[in-house]
């Protein structure tokens, strides 16, 4: 009797944490008005944009909202004002026909996009690739701010810094320095007249605020970061899955912005990811999820002041 009791403990247990680590099925990736989600068994309650579903999930749509729904096999679905869904293994012949503009976006993606969204509350689960150098806040960095980037000649920004009147900017490899310029602006092109770097490869970069007496002394007036450059097979990857991700959300679409941000956190491109998002919080002004987007990569890659005014607007908003 001891026996089969421990077996039914051990048993449910099992059962229990099977169900806790269930996978997402799909996830809600743009949603307007109304929207809520009724668990097998529960009550429905108020969707949020990423909320992950698993099999039994109901999304239920009221009357003048929408939602888009993206599905581990790659289809997003298209639920209009008034419609409902319940989440399982299969779309049926209905569900086929609310499928958007595309479909058979890569399970890479979905992977990536998956990682993002369910460890959203660690920082986006990501591991930034080396600490900052330099003076800890303000943040005088801004992009690529321990970041990969798809093209090997990058451009750079970074704060303005009271009393300077230029930046010198340096660009260093483990074999020595790549180049240096001082511009008086905040932003730099990558300079015409420097030789293209390594795919690859990892490159630090440092930006020193100067005065007409030199370098400025002082918190912020200095920082250094690394960045990575993909080598030529992940960039043209990461190309081609973003250009399917279009094709299967559309163009210039919420759901578009908000894979494609999900996607580029996966793949370490924050600045690029930032800049989806931005465009997300242009194209729903009134939704909260698109800024805690936003603050999620801004608190990834050390920039919390910036991620503070996003969450504070999500708060606003709610």
């Amino acid at each position: 009797m001891r026996r089969t009791l421990l077996s039914c403990i051990v048993a449910a247990a099992v059962m229990s944490a099977s169900v806790a680590m269930a996978e997402p099925v799909a996830f809600i990736v743009a949603m307007k008005g109304a929207v809520t989600v009724a668990v097998a068994k529960g009550a429905a309650a108020k969707a949020s944009l990423g909320r992950p579903l698993e099999r039994g999930d109901k999304v239920i749509v009221g009357s003048g909202g929408t939602a888009s729904l993206f599905f581990s096999d790659g289809n997003i679905v298209e639920l209009s004002a008034g419609s409902s869904m319940t989440v399982g293994g299969k779309l049926s012949a209905t569900d086929a026909k609310r499928i958007g503009p595309g479909s058979g976006v890569s399970n890479e993606v979905f992977s990536r996009v998956s990682k993002f969204i369910t460890s959203e509350k660690k920082q986006a689960g990501l591991v930034a690739l080396s600490p900052m150098r330099g003076t800890a806040r303000p943040s005088l960095l801004i992009e690529p701010r321990v970041s990969a980037v798809l093209s090997s000649r990058p451009g750079f920004a970074w704060s303005s810094i009271g009393g300077a009147s230029r930046y010198q900017v340096t660009v260093t490899s483990e074999a020595g320095t790549v180049w240096s310029r001082e511009v008086s602006d905040t932003t730099l092109v990558y300079p015409g007249d420097a030789d293209s770097l390594a795919a690859g490869t990892d490159y630090m970069w440092e930006v020193i605020a100067m005065s007409d007496t030199g370098p400025i002394s002082g918190e912020g007036a200095r920082e250094q970061s690394t960045f990575h450059v993909l080598s030529d097979g992940e960039a043209e990857q990461v190309r081609d899955h973003l250009g399917d991700i279009q094709k299967a959300a559309g163009n210039d679409s919420e759901a578009g912005r908000y894979l494609a941000g999900s996607y580029l956190v996966g793949r370490g491109l924050y600045a690029d990811a930032a800049r989806s998002f931005e465009e997300l919080v242009r194209l729903a002004p009134q939704s909260p999820g698109p800024h805690d987007a936003l603050a999620n990569v801004y608190q990834t890659i050390g920039l919390p002041e910036r991620a503070k005014v996003e969450r504070e607007r999500a708060r606003e908003i709610k």
